[in-house]
């Protein structure tokens, strides 16, 4: 492995790659979370930091009036690679997640593929407080409330969902609590069917746990 034998080495090895690892780190956030392995990331981390870098060299011209790259304006660099990229990184984060340049692709026509890679990602990214129904694969059901104090698990290798308060449904259809704060947790794995029932305005007020 070559040595760094200077700072200025050391601030171009970073410079080319922790701005990605922030910007998607940061990005992350606003979807799932997560981001790969590093070490399976890392030509993504170069390719965004590339990217980021030429931008920030271009507006680091236009202001300073400098054509020395940035990492050799020291009074611009430290700001540059880590609040920069923290606030880049939550613009797309945000157009990810509100799916801003999406919406106007598709407006010109243009398809993208979508940013989240599964459809309980896509449901639970900004979800609704909702009553669930949930069919298990030994045949069985569980109704229950999602909201504050819930949890959807992310991790695409051990999804699971915590529900707060847990229902008993009778042959009418009609919704009580019986057991005020009983929860209930279930993997993914025992999961066929979720069923989303948004909630009206009288079970609202008179059965949804606060």
């Amino acid at each position: 492995m070559t040595e760094v034998k200077s700072l200025e080495q050391l601030s171009i090895i970073l410079g080319y790659i922790v701005p990605g690892l922030i910007v998607l780190y940061v990005r992350a956030q606003f979807l799932t979370g997560r981001i790969g392995p590093h070490k399976d990331a890392l030509l993504s981390y170069f390719t965004l930091s590339v990217i980021y870098l030429a931008i920030m060299n271009a507006g680091a011209s236009l202001i300073t009036g400098s054509d020395a790259p940035l990492y050799e304006q020291t009074r611009y660099w430290l700001p540059m690679l880590l609040f920069g990229a923290f606030v880049f990184g939550t613009l797309i984060g945000l157009d990810a997640s509100l799916g801003i340049t999406r919406w106007l692709l598709s407006y010109c026509g243009l398809r993208l593929p979508h940013a989240l890679a599964s459809a309980w990602d896509w449901k639970f990214l900004n979800f609704p407080e909702s009553l669930l129904t949930l069919t298990l694969k030994d045949g069985s059901r569980v109704y229950g409330w999602c909201g504050k104090g819930s949890f959807i698990g992310s991790d695409p290798k051990d999804r699971d969902i915590y529900l707060v308060q847990v229902y008993d449904v009778d042959e009418d259809g009609n919704w009580a609590i019986k057991t005020p704060g009983k929860g209930i947790y279930v993997t993914a794995g025992e999961v066929r069917i979720i069923e989303f029932i948004p909630p009206s305005q009288e079970q609202q007020h008179e059965r949804i746990p606060t």
